[in-house]
């Protein structure tokens, strides 16, 4: 059995700080194989933000998996946005960014955020099949995790719809692929969604926040449970003192290489 927690948009800088304590000594306690940090680790972009989320996760001796998201890019040096959007990111994650053997799977991560973009709301995703192309290559013919900031569809209940450029055509090109598990953030909800085609299918899954951005009223991050064919989810929700297990869904991997809802 692997448990995974996956957590998204800690969005330091406008931190929930009774959140993050708590998070930190569940995921402590649980002893998890991995984390996946699903971009958004800082609210401005700021260099004492990256140092915060650096610091914060330092505390947990497991291997990590970390992507950026748009506010990972500086929000106050237009100039920099543009010309190098995640060089203070890499300076202080690039060492997080390596693909991660977990087990039987594989996991790698994918750049979905931009700096700038020729449309009216930059903070939405883009997905490069280029890029995408490598990030599959690297997963190879194990079975994969593939971690970014912006869902490729919306998800059915989050709080926020999103609208990635080239998302519709990056699922469709991850569905025939040994891709199973899709995490990614930047909707401050979490959600389980199978997304499946004629020719492969996969399940989507958003993890919530650990700021004070509230969209769907508490803070909350995701537990995955890789056991054999079997694929618990679990979304951890703060009342305000601790976290509350809340499942998402239970799921089955087909011998196929499918995954569907577990009955």
């Amino acid at each position: 059995m692997m448990r995974i927690f996956q957590l998204a948009d800690l969005h330091f800088g406008t931190e929930d700080p009774g959140a993050m304590n708590a998070a930190a000594e569940l995921i402590s306690a649980a002893a998890p194989g991995a984390l996946m940090i699903c971009g958004d680790l800082t609210q401005r972009g700021k260099r004492s933000e990256f140092e915060a989320a650096k610091g914060w996760l330092d505390q947990f001796d497991v291997p990590q998996l970390v992507v950026p998201g748009n506010h990972d890019t500086p929000l106050l040096n237009a100039v920099s946005r543009v010309s190098q959007p995640f060089s203070r990111f890499a300076r202080y994650f690039s060492d997080r960014s390596a693909p991660l053997d977990i087990g039987p799977w594989r996991a790698a991560g994918l750049n979905s955020a931009r700096g700038w973009q020729a449309r009216s709301n930059w903070a939405e995703g883009s997905i490069s099949t280029a890029q995408l192309k490598i990030a599959l290559g690297e997963i190879g013919e194990q079975p994969g995790i593939l971690v970014c900031h912006h869902p490729l569809k919306p998800p059915a209940t989050a709080p926020l719809r999103t609208r990635t450029a080239r998302g519709i055509k990056a699922s469709a090109m991850i569905a025939p692929s040994p891709v199973r598990l899709v995490l990614s953030g930047h909707v401050h909800g979490a959600s389980a969604d199978l997304h499946s085609y004629s020719q492969g299918s996969y399940l989507s899954l958003t993890a919530g926040t650990l700021s004070t951005r509230l969209r769907e009223g508490q803070p909350s991050f995701s537990e995955i449970v890789l056991d054999g064919e079997s694929v618990e989810v679990t979304a951890h929700r703060f009342d305000g003192k601790r976290f509350a297990p809340h499942t998402l869904g239970q799921f089955r991997l087909g011998p196929d290489g499918t995954i569907a809802q577990a009955r």
